[in-house]
């Protein structure tokens, strides 16, 4: 495959990972790992034929990782804070026989005190190394969290977040009523459900021609059911997988997330490619890349009640509007957000590293 023999430590075997897998890695021979198995696990499902790490010994996780170096030019670790990547950089730092890469979803942060500037040191020193790549899952703040601490450009590549688009996409029209605003995804204090809440009930309390569905469970949840139960236009209806997920996408107009942070969120994809514009908080690491603002949906301020109930209105008072948002949403996911734009970023990089490895040799 392009001259580059290339291995990934994936975490988990979520669906969207296992998806990734059968639809890029697969078909590109490359070969992978996970870190744990526990999502299958949670849900009494098989692990997948790959090697689980978090079922071996220490001394079982090292030896694996040495055959990989011997045997790979690439290796890929989601993340760097395992035994795995910190294995295979201090390995590398004294051969320089393989090319690591790291691939990422976070969005750079204000490092502070102490704790922030060995956290600077750190990674600035990790990411000064010349064969490491970054792997960021979108192309703004995911990017810029690799250069605020100091990799070079040219080892930056876009390795898109993503999900099987297919899985979602629908011919089926949305029923006309009642208009549905749709929250998926934990319900924690910092996913701000409760700000969701007292905006959706500013703009549209005691219209039943309106909803709110609250799709997930999580430690506020409890406190909100209390307080709420009693709203005939907000629905919490628990955590949902597989195709009742699809089924709710289906079912409803326009997703809203309104996160205090985000790395990415996948939602954002799927809901997309149901055809369903989004409101997104400005601290959704999405936005970036897939939201953009009057043309996919909106993006607004978390802290700001009055700014998201306007957007509900706005975005349910005009049918020409929501309808051009979510053709140009499902559009995106369809026709840009793809696996092959997945397929092009590590194609990019696999030639940069044919290119460095050319020039090394004799």
């Amino acid at each position: 495959m392009n001259g580059v023999k290339t291995f990934v430590f994936f975490v988990e075997p979520s669906s969207y990972t296992l998806d990734l897998i059968e639809h890029v890695h697969k078909p590109m021979g490359i070969d992978y790992a996970f870190f744990s198995d526990a999502p299958l696990i949670a849900h009494s499902k098989k692990s997948p034929d790959a090697p689980i790490m978090g079922n071996m010994t220490k001394r079982q996780r090292v030896a694996f990782v040495a055959k990989c170096r011997k045997k790979y030019d690439l290796i890929v670790c989601n993340g760097y804070a395992n035994l795995e990547f910190l294995s295979l950089f201090i390995g590398n730092l004294l051969t320089k026989k393989n090319f690591l890469a790291i691939e990422s979803d976070t969005q750079p942060k204000k490092d502070r005190g102490l704790k922030g500037a060995v956290k600077r040191f750190v990674l600035q020193t990790i990411f000064k190394e010349s064969h490491l790549l970054g792997f960021a899952g979108g192309t703004h703040e995911h990017k810029r969290y690799f250069r605020e601490y100091g990799m070079a450009e040219e080892r930056i590549f876009l390795m898109p977040m993503m999900v099987n688009n297919q899985k979602f996409s629908t011919t089926r029209p949305k029923p006309d009523s009642p208009f549905t605003f749709l929250y998926v995804g934990r319900i924690i204090p910092h996913k701000n459900v409760q700000t969701l809440i007292e905006s959706f009930q500013k703009a549209f309390r005691d219209r039943n021609d309106v909803l709110l569905r609250i799709v997930g469970r999580g430690e506020s949840l409890a406190s909100l059911q209390s307080r709420y139960s009693d709203v005939p236009n907000i629905r919490f209806e628990g955590a949902k997988f597989g195709r009742d997920l699809v089924e709710t996408y289906h079912t409803s107009h326009v997703l809203v997330i309104p996160s205090l942070y985000e790395p990415w969120g996948l939602v954002v994809n799927e809901a997309m490619a149901a055809g369903l514009p989004v409101l997104a908080s400005d601290r959704v690491g999405a936005v970036g890349d897939l939201v953009r603002d009057g043309e996919t949906g909106f993006v607004f301020d978390p802290e700001n009640i009055d700014e998201l109930s306007r957007l509900m209105q706005k975005i349910r008072s005009d049918r020409t509007l929501y309808e051009t948002l979510a053709s140009r949403a499902e559009k995106l996911m369809i026709e840009e957000w793809n696996y092959d734009l997945y397929r092009a970023g590590l194609l990019e990089a696999l030639a940069f590293i044919r290119q460095q490895k050319e020039r090394q040799t004799p």
